[in-house]
């Protein structure tokens, strides 16, 4: 499937505020600190704990997980434990990002908890899998699979990524489900010396949290989940909801692009903007821009840009630009791959093999590519493409099945638009965990609400953090008007797939 980043950035709060309050709490001699991230901002405290390999031979071999923590500001009395924050993917990691995002946090939350960062089993600080290296990850333009005559080229390249996979972590790759993450965490809130934990979890965080949910239910104090993953797709079938909904969503582009024809020259009405975007994907497929920037590329960008309207001006002049002749936008789009975006993909392809069956064969995914093609243009068939899960398949076993059981009240947020995270999917988890409420954030599709859409959603959200306050019903917030991004209410978010 298309993997796409959204990189958002918090604010800092410094060392000695982060520092100054909440009681120690035993339990954190299992934690092994050391030092943080290049980057990480002044307040976060970085280390490492000792998690087995597999978890039913809990006496065999070991992995390295990483974890931190930045300090409650409040009092005893406010204190309420272990605020554990995931931001999707599944590979975003958090540990070093922490100080940075409790500087977004409101005050309140921050004052109750201490929040915990954690990264998964494969990822930044943890054990790592590195399936290729950043010059070959990088390099453009990458084969269409979608088109008959580079097929066999992406097809090779896929295999020489799970081959990667294989030769940089052989013995981890069968142990990257998302319950094996799950356990991982649970070791994590011990480590600690914490009864209970609470998650804070977007995107592919919605999904974790629900396993831990399902497998620790009295372990779990709050669950707020944001841009919710369906539980009953794991994880090819979510491909074909996202294919829908990210078609859906650059139907609306278009019609907002229409909307300001006469700054963006796109077209008059949706239909003109959206066969402007064919002609020029058809045109970069045939002659890359700059030699690198090719129709692949723009199926990566598009999608990425539909994750938020924020975002939509900036989709809109680079298509201008280059159809008017001028490929510069494209082109400063194509950075050079880091070893820390290698690290993530690596991650985001074994886990997803890891969790459940996909495809073995090469057939399936040209026919399923073919019929969302016609349904839903290029970006259908980009989503659908093969990833290394055709030829990476590490653990046959079914998905946790989740049904709630056990669990306290839980907070699930959604747009009806999102093309990540589609809408139905959040209906399906609202209705596997009972003791859930729904608020439904109309007016937009953007993926991430939580800390990004205004005094409704984040009142509701701190309301339940801090108070344990439900709504009493399901109910719904108008979204914001789409504003220049507040740089202080930006984190890392991943769709799930």
């Amino acid at each position: 499937m298309t993997r796409t980043v959204r990189v958002l950035l918090a604010g800092v709060l410094t060392a000695a505020v982060l520092t100054a309050a909440a009681p120690a709490r035993a339990g954190t001699e299992a934690i092994g600190w050391g030092t943080c991230p290049k980057g990480t901002a002044p307040g976060e405290r970085c280390g490492t704990i000792d998690a087995p390999l597999d978890h039913a031979r809990p006496a065999g071999p070991r992995i390295r997980v990483g974890v931190s923590k930045v300090a409650a500001t409040g009092t005893r009395a406010e204190y309420q434990g272990l605020l554990m924050v995931n931001f999707g993917g599944p590979g975003a990691s958090s540990v070093g990002s922490m100080a940075a995002l409790a500087g977004g946090l409101p005050e309140r939350v921050r004052r109750a908890y201490d929040v915990i960062g954690f990264d998964l089993r494969g990822r930044g600080t943890s054990t790592r899998v590195v399936c290729t290296d950043p010059e070959t990850f990088g390099r453009g333009p990458k084969p269409d699979p979608a088109r008959p005559g580079s097929r066999a080229a992406h097809l090779a390249a896929t295999r020489a990524f799970a081959d990667g996979c294989r030769a940089s972590a052989a013995e981890l790759l069968p142990h990257l489900t998302t319950r094996d993450i799950a356990r991982d965490l649970d070791l994590v809130r011990a480590a600690f010396g914490a009864d209970r934990l609470s998650i804070l979890g977007y995107s592919y965080g919605t999904y974790l949290a629900a396993v831990y949910g399902q497998l620790f239910p009295h372990r779990v104090h709050r669950m707020l989940l944001d841009s919710v993953v369906d539980p009953t797709r794991v994880w090819y079938g979510t491909g074909f909801l996202q294919a829908r909904a990210f078609h859906a969503r650059q139907l609306d582009w278009a019609g907002w692009a229409a909307d300001r024809a006469e700054r963006y020259h796109l077209g008059g009405t949706a239909a003109q903007v959206l066969a402007t975007w064919d002609r020029a994907r058809a045109a970069l497929a045939a002659t890359p821009a700059g030699g690198v920037f090719g129709g692949v590329e723009l199926d990566q960008y598009t999608i990425g840009k539909l994750y938020t309207e924020r975002d939509w001006p900036t989709l809109s002049r680079a298509l201008a630009d280059y159809v008017s002749g001028d490929p510069a936008a494209l082109l400063k789009a194509r950075r050079v791959a880091t070893a820390e975006e290698v690290n993530f993909e690596s991650v985001f392809q074994t886990v997803s093999c890891a969790d459940a069956p996909f495809p073995a064969d090469e057939a399936v995914f040209e026919r399923d590519m073919i019929d969302l093609r016609l349904r839903y243009g290029a970006l259908g068939a980009a989503i659908a493409s093969p990833g290394a899960c055709l030829y990476l398949q590490t653990n046959t076993a079914p998905p946790t099945r989740i049904d709630g059981a056990g669990l306290p009240g839980v907070l699930l947020m959604q747009s009806v638009g999102d093309p990540a995270t589609p809408y139905d999917g959040a209906l399906r988890m609202h209705a596997a965990l009972p003791s859930s409420r729904l608020l439904t954030v109309r007016g937009n599709g953007n993926h991430g609400h939580y800390l990004v859409d205004g005094p409704c959603v984040d009142d509701s959200g701190t309301a339940y953090l801090v108070d344990g306050t439900l709504p009493a019903t399901d109910t719904e917030c108008a979204a914001r008007p789409p504003a220049n991004p507040d740089p202080r209410r930006e984190q890392v978010m991943r769709p799930g797939r």
